[in-house]
């Protein structure tokens, strides 16, 4: 369980540079794929709503200090996202990669409609449709494509902990 703990927060330290270093390189139509909401999802899928929240957590809080206005509104973002997601953990099943991509996509797409509310309608720029279509769809389409590839690697890492783990 420790073990386990300490892999989530070591794989949110690796995503979380991935994103804010290498996938800056291979944006696309202006934007960048969120490796932190394929971690959340997939930890809160694999090993529930509390492991999901905890990932969510720890993403959230990186997130924050390096974007954040306000310490903690990115933190809570991804936490309801991992404790969303980890209700889908009752149908696990580590062959199949269609809920998970599915998770990722939904909960990217909240993402979104958040992050609008927080950051741009409560300032008062109301231009929706824009945001939806400059930002949020070819950011939750970019996030599924990459989710796709990230998410068997998370899998085959859960695989692995949970035979050491005697599961």
């Amino acid at each position: 369980m420790i073990i386990r703990t300490l892999a989530i927060l070591v794989q949110a330290l690796l995503l979380y540079l991935m994103q804010t270093s290498v996938f800056t390189a291979f944006e696309l139509a202006g934007v960048v794929p969120d490796l932190m909401i394929i971690l959340v999802v997939a930890v809160a899928y694999m090993r529930g709503s509390n492991k999901g929240m905890l990932a969510g957590t720890v993403c959230g809080l990186l997130m924050d200090l390096t974007y954040g206005k306000v310490i903690g509104l990115f933190a809570l973002m991804y936490m309801f996202i991992g404790f969303i997601s980890g209700f889908a953990h009752k149908i696990y099943d580590e062959s199949d990669y269609t809920i998970p991509v599915f998770l990722v996509g939904i909960s990217e797409f909240l993402y979104n409609l958040f992050y609008y509310v927080f950051f741009y309608f409560l300032e008062g720029r109301l231009n929706v449709g824009y945001y939806i279509f400059r930002f949020m769809i070819p950011r939750v389409i970019y996030t599924v494509l990459v989710s796709l590839l990230l998410y068997r690697l998370l899998n085959l890492e859960n695989i692995l902990f949970g035979r050491l783990d005697g599961e």
